[in-house]
């Protein structure tokens, strides 16, 4: 068996490519990424003569397919903008597919599902932290009910700003005013504003109980249509720490984070490009102080047996003293080098376009997030 992972030298690609070294069973594993210095680098690190670097470009999709064609299973790291292309050309390719999750990606990639099925391929989406892990809580916990009404997923980040650029877009895309964000309810998704839906959820430490809010997710795009049981509301909030969320805050009252041009120095410029830039020069460490941590909370509420029940999920994983300054790295690379196996093994329970919620099993995917030290701790309240 063989696995691709593209971008798996970046920030969360090489976390993947880690684990699939450590864990995995494949015969050869290829990391692909147009800086082919860097993933021959981190090739020759993890060594073993089954580890090697190709250079690839994500953005040429018929070079891309015809690449994917050699390999049994494709994890694709990149950042979501490159997510459609890269599952058009896995379908193309006939080659099983997971993703760290699209953004704003997902209801095209979900249109897919009808070419995925006729080329027996299954395509996961979103098989990271959050979406991804997330996905599964609710399956676990919906699993244990008769009825699902509502689903309140969260996730906390404690991480400096911009450990990678990837992840700096990521940040300042869910909480830009520009970006467009949602609650699922009966039926329909309802937009929201940034920095609405306030509310105070309770994680493990070092995070303990802080104040989040709306952010745009897939969940609220696969739940609705692969949960079932009757569920009427699904709604994602996350937070960094406090110090980001009040940059975040004047960044949007001064139109930082819009895509409007403005004119400097003679030239346009987009305000959005002109921060990330000035962030990632001069001050991608902003934030970064303390323990790091990526933290997952799932409170789904619904009936068994014709009574109420509240099943709250929290996740937790290694301290600095361990993982040093990878939380968020290692709690979305890791997932999706447990999906990448799961596919391998053929334990993906139906083909087509789907996320972990109808992919895999629960119980056995937590198995194996806790053996990297990744654990699920669930409270069950009437």
């Amino acid at each position: 068996m063989r696995v691709i992972i593209l971008g798996g030298c970046g920030a969360m690609g090489s976390e993947v490519t880690r684990d699939l070294a450590r864990t995995s069973e494949f015969e050869e594993i290829v990391i692909a990424d147009a800086n082919f210095p860097k993933a021959q680098a981190l090739a020759d690190e993890l060594g073993g003569g089954r580890v090697r670097a190709i250079q690839i470009d994500v953005r040429d999709e018929d070079t891309l397919a015809k690449a994917l064609t050699e390999f049994d299973v494709v994890a694709n790291a990149t950042t979501y903008h490159f997510g459609l292309i890269a599952t058009r050309a896995a379908i193309r390719a006939k080659t099983n597919y997971l993703d760290l999750g699209g953004l704003f990606n997902t209801p095209k990639q979900l249109e897919l599902d009808e070419e995925a099925r006729k080329a027996g391929v299954t395509i996961c989406l979103g098989c990271g932290a959050t979406p991804g892990v997330t996905n599964l809580m609710t399956r676990h916990a919906a699993d244990q009910l008769d009825q699902v009404g509502e689903v309140h997923i969260a996730f906390a980040s404690f991480r400096s700003i911009a450990p990678s650029a990837g992840l700096l877009d990521t940040v300042l895309d869910e909480f830009s005013p520009g970006s467009r964000r949602f609650y699922w309810e009966d039926g329909s998704l309802v937009e929201v504003p940034a920095f609405s839906g306030a509310k105070t959820i309770k994680f493990s430490e070092p995070v303990g109980e802080i104040e989040t809010y709306f952010v745009p997710h897939s969940e609220t795009h696969t739940l609705p249509r692969l949960l079932g049981k009757g569920v009427h509301r699904i709604d994602v909030r996350g937070t960094w720490r406090p110090e980001i969320m009040r940059a975040l805050r004047l960044f949007a009252d001064l139109k930082l984070t819009s895509d409007q041009s403005i004119e400097f120095d003679g030239k346009e410029v987009s305000s959005k490009s002109f921060l990330r830039q000035h962030i990632l020069q001069t001050a991608k460490d902003f934030g970064g102080e303390g323990e790091w941590a990526f933290l997952l909370s799932v409170e789904v509420i619904g009936q068994r047996e014709g009574k109420f029940l509240r099943i709250i999920s929290n996740t937790s994983h290694p301290p600095n003293a361990e993982w040093g300054a990878n939380a968020t790295a290692r709690m979305t690379g890791i997932p999706a080098s447990i999906g990448a196996q799961k596919l391998a093994h053929g334990e993906a329970k139906r083909t087509g376009v789907i996320a972990p919620e109808a992919c895999f099993e629960p119980s056995s995917f937590f198995a194996e997030l806790a053996k990297r030290g990744i654990r699920i701790h669930t409270i069950i309240s009437r």
